[in-house]
């Protein structure tokens, strides 16, 4: 899983590999300013920004 989570959901990944999707997104601390979706690592998103503590 070398793209973006932005690319592979598109792609039904989070379907087909939910353990490994899960990992990618179970502690977020990025958001992808084009989708909305979230990820531990900024590498996994296409346009990150960092999350902002509550």
């Amino acid at each position: 899983m070398s793209k973006t989570l932005c690319k592979l959901v598109k792609l039904d990944v989070h379907n087909e590999k939910p353990k490994k999707y899960a990992k990618k997104v179970n502690s977020p601390k990025y958001v992808c300013e084009n989708c909305g979706r979230v990820a531990n690592e900024k590498k996994y998103l296409c346009d990150p920004t960092k999350l902002k503590q509550a």
